[in-house]
């Protein structure tokens, strides 16, 4: 793995630059790769003190909490959402609070709550540490310089950052009140509790002022949150993989962290690219009475006074999320990202959950890419005898071998791009090729190599390999069942040489055909059921040890589940009485074969004679049950 050869940030997006040459390179943020720090755009209850991990922030009895935060002087905006601290009081003086909590006793509020003649009270000072923290003490107090400007009387409420209004604030809990202070330094003792809010209360009319805040506890930080910058890579490339090393630890009595498999935390993952550097899109209010909204820019929205600002929304046009990622236990874990390309930025965040003695700490982060084989990619699937449905809307029959089409032109920018030599057509039962062709017009083409599987159908024709100056259109034609209702055909263009596969995306990429898609639906005559197709093949099983059906195979095909439900298969007599538990386990939309080699539950021979293969399904609506009768003879 080689690194990064250089980085940029400029207005918080990470600009990588790495030779174009390479086949795959890798863009990596902890380990020996770039550090945590310099990727983070947002982060929250999350010490990032190590360039090389990332893990929830850990206190010991001395540490101040409120020194390991990046603090915004400014009010929090999303009191539920996590990421950076945030303090802020209720005067209209000019002036920062920030002050508070930088650390230095010689700085404080100075002159701001002074005023000759000024009633203080009422004054109140929000802190948002911007994660839960488990927290036992809470001090404040003047600067040295004027030991004796403090509050006489105060009120100190927290929240946990779990307990909130329906208008999304923080509702506190009085933890002390005092009528009556007599000592310049104020300490509050709790037992420990997650803390995220604080509200201080004055409650005295003297002037004062206040040096620090600081607040302390032990343990680690519940929850926490990464967010990194907007990543730009050298050109629109294409993702590969995503690969993880993380260590689940605990810590012991003794403060000593061990690694522990049973350690109760998490970390949750989440991804996005997307083709431009405007991961989110904004509304102008224009109307007022109506609320009816129109696109604006991000600049423009900044500006627009608050009555006027709408809607922002995720660009669901241009950028993609990854669906999310758990990690919860020790190890390096690969997976592949799936995301449309070639697009130039992504960015992703972390959710830590764990106690305050279990953590997950993130050892690095790797995500694989590479130059894209074109600028674009279209596909288009079809039926072979319908090629202009209705509405452009592709349905089949459930389970049933269909005919398809499956047209891709490709497009490219350079004479540079390398082009492919090979498909890859992603199915759900084991598909089979009866036609590649290639050309304007088409014409039948020998692919060089052809592997089908229950994955997907896989061409390689290096003999023609698709290149700027050999761009030809592509049709392939093949036989499949669809066993999910919305189901979409992905493919990739595919490299021999080594680069990345490149998803190619649904759209026009043939006049002969008019659907523009490569989602397929269920017809109309489609039934319910999501058991299908069950066959016994051979319906009789001769276990004599010659060779011959020895075993029978159980072959069925499961429709329509996105998630998976529990499944049971089972071999009865006729008696209703059951012989052998073959499968006992949870199941989704696929085709699947079990064999059962005429023996029950002890690895006995059983008896000559009919017996029942019995599949059943525990669904919401109840059990499906199918069963299909088979022989037994020697």
């Amino acid at each position: 793995m080689r690194l990064l050869a250089s980085r940029l940030t400029l207005c918080g997006v990470c600009c990588l630059s790495a030779p174009l040459e390479a086949q795959v390179e890798n863009y990596k943020v902890g380990g020996d790769g770039l550090s945590w720090d310099s990727q983070a755009a947002v982060a929250g209850g999350v010490d990032l003190q190590n360039p090389a991990l990332i893990r929830p922030i850990g206190l010991a009895e001395t540490d101040n909490i409120l020194r390991s935060l990046d603090w915004s002087d400014s009010p929090t905006l999303d009191f539920v959402a996590e990421g950076r601290a945030h303090i802020w009081d209720n005067a209209a003086i000019e002036g920062s609070a920030a002050a508070l909590v930088d650390g230095d006793e010689q700085t404080s509020s100075g002159d701001r709550f002074k005023g000759l003649g000024t009633d203080q009270t009422g004054r109140i000072f929000f802190l948002d540490f911007g994660a839960s923290f488990p927290a036992n003490r809470l001090i404040y107090f003047p600067s040295p310089s004027f030991p004796d400007d403090f509050p006489r009387a105060f009120e100190l409420s927290v929240n946990d950052g779990r307990d909130y209004t329906q208008q999304g604030e923080p509702r506190y809990q009085v933890l002390k009140r005092v009528d009556l202070q007599t000592e310049p330094r104020t300490v509050v003792d709790f037992p420990v509790q997650l803390v995220r809010f604080i509200r201080l209360r004055i409650l005295s009319p003297n002037p004062f002022e206040i040096a620090e805040i600081q607040a302390f506890g032990t343990g680690f930080v519940p929850k926490g949150t990464y967010n990194s910058k907007l990543i730009e890579l050298p050109t629109a490339a294409i993702l590969g993989t995503l690969s993880i090393k993380a260590t689940k630890l605990r810590r012991q009595p003794d403060g000593v962290l061990l690694p522990t498999a049973a350690a109760a935390a998490s970390v949750d993952l989440t991804l996005r690219n997307g083709a431009d550097e405007t991961p989110l899109v904004h509304f102008e209010i224009v109307d007022r009475e109506t609320g009816s909204e129109q696109l604006t820019t991000a600049d423009a929205y900044a500006k627009l006074a608050e009555d006027f600002r709408g809607s922002i929304l995720d660009d669901a046009e241009n950028w993609t999320w990854k669906n999310p990622i758990r990690i919860d236990s020790t190890g390096t874990f690969t997976y592949p990202l799936e995301l449309p390309g070639p697009r130039r930025y992504f960015d992703f965040q972390l959710f830590f959950q764990g106690t305050s003695t279990d953590l997950v700490q993130i050892d690095s982060l790797a995500i694989s890419y590479s130059l894209p084989l074109a600028d674009h990619a279209v596909g288009e699937i079809a039926v072979l005898a319908d090629p202009f449905p209705p509405g452009g809307v592709v349905a089949v029959p459930a389970g049933r071998d269909t005919l398809f089409t499956y047209d891709i032109r490709a497009e490219f920018g350079s004479d540079a791009q390398v082009g492919f030599d090979g498909l890859h057509i992603a199915t759900q039962t084991e598909p089979t090729l009866l036609k590649f062709e290639m050309g304007e017009p088409l014409v039948e083409v020998v692919p060089d190599s052809v592997h089908a599987d229950a994955q997907g159908l896989m061409l390689y024709f290096p003999s023609n390999r698709v290149t700027p100056s050999n761009n030809q259109p592509l049709r392939v034609t093949f036989r499949t069942a669809i066993l999910v209702y919305a189901t979409d055909l992905v493919s990739h263009l595919i490299d021999s040489g080594g680069r990345l596969p490149q998803p190619v995306a649904a759209g026009d990429a043939s006049p002969s055909v008019g659907t523009n898609t490569n989602r397929v639906f269920f017809s109309n005559a489609a039934g319910g059921g999501i058991l299908s197709a069950m066959q016994i093949v051979p319906a009789v099983c001769t276990p004599n040890g010659d060779g011959v059906n020895e075993e029978s195979r159980i072959v069925f095909q499961v429709l329509r589940l996105v998630q998976e439900v529990e499944f049971s298969i089972g071999i009865y007599d006729l008696a209703g009485r059951r012989v052998r538990q073959l499968f006992l386990d949870t199941l989704s939309a696929g085709a699947y074969e079990h064999t059962w080699d005429g023996r029950d539950a002890t690895g006995e021979l059983v008896p000559p004679g009919a017996y029942i293969a019995r599949i059943a399904a525990e669904t919401e609506s109840g059990e499906e049950v199918l069963a299909r009768t088979l022989s037994v003879a020697y």
